[in-house]
């Protein structure tokens, strides 16, 4: 069966926004030579896509399965492209990381910064989520690789482990610089506190708690947010207590905004794995930065 790519452009962009209106914005077409797209594809596949109601574009069950493989064709069109264009020894493409905050913005970003400095013609692209959505994130194509703070593959199928980067981070206990607990306080004082954490489920939100349950002690969470920017002002501005990566903090502890706590009952390491999807090609660019960051071999 043949796909036309501006087609699958066109149906994708429908499907996700719902509406004739919005998707030509999104892909830069008139409503008219979108609806065109979308049609034309509905009377090579002899199926409906979408049920045009009132609310706009519903997807029909064959425009169901079609989204879930939509993805995967644009992408796999893409990664063709360039690997056609290494053949006429052109170093093109776009490398696709998606990393949790602290290594994105340590680890990777070092790195990134070598890689584009000597190949100008790659171009990248990060995304900063927790372990869970990166790996969804890998596996609906978003990225082609994936560093998260744990090992994942008994929980995702789709994905494999290409080994463990050589680095680590630590995370301890940050506050106010000018909070007035002690430098070194013991725990029943710690945990006396207010904090601000991530939300539940989150993975260092996890990892805090199985800690804190270990020492017999549960946290006062005060403040929640997906945001690590928005806990970093928060402990800043406020008499909460926060657990992050000292590299992340690094900066406002110089800038004297927070203050480190030396609690070493809360002080862990963090190491990092690198995942790409199981099915299909790893794009060249992707491979490429790896030469950049090597990772060990899983053991």
């Amino acid at each position: 069966m043949d796909f036309d790519e501006r087609e699958l452009k066109a149906f994708l962009a429908v499907a996700e926004c719902g509406s004739l209106g919005r998707a030509s914005r999104q892909a830069n077409l008139t409503q008219p030579a979108l609806s065109r797209l979308v049609q034309r594809m509905e009377e090579r596949l002899q199926q409906p896509l979408f049920d045009r109601t009132t609310r706009g574009m519903v997807l029909t069950d064959p425009g169901a399965l079609l989204l879930r493989h939509a993805r995967h064709l644009l992408a796999e069109m893409d990664t063709l492209r360039d690997e056609l264009a290494a053949y006429r020894g052109l170093r093109r493409g776009v490398v696709r990381v998606g990393a949790a905050a602290a290594v994105m913005r340590t680890l990777v970003a070092t790195h990134v910064g070598r890689m584009l400095a000597d190949n100008p013609d790659l171009t990248f692209e990060a995304m900063e989520d927790v372990d869970s959505g990166l790996v969804r994130a890998l596996e609906q194509r978003l990225i082609d690789l994936a560093i998260t703070s744990g090992r994942v593959e008994d929980d995702a199928e789709d994905v494999l482990c290409l080994g463990q980067c050589d680095h680590t981070d630590l995370f301890a206990v940050f506050c106010a610089a000018d909070h007035p607990i002690a430098d070194s306080p013991d725990l029943a004082s710690v945990f006396a506190q207010g904090w601000v954490m991530p939300d539940a489920g989150m993975t260092p939100r996890t990892r805090f708690d199985a800690l804190a349950r270990q020492l017999g002690h549960q946290a006062r969470v005060v403040a929640r947010t997906s945001s690590v920017e928005t806990m970093i002002a928060i402990a800043g501005a406020s008499r909460l207590l926060c657990w992050l990566p000292v590299p992340l903090l690094a900066p406002y502890v110089a800038g004297g905004q927070l203050r480190r706590l030396d609690v070493p009952a809360l002080e862990t390491q963090r190491q990092f794995w690198v995942y790409r999807r199981r099915a299909g090609l790893l794009p060249d660019a992707a491979r490429f930065f790896l030469r950049y960051m090597p990772v060990l071999p899983p053991g």
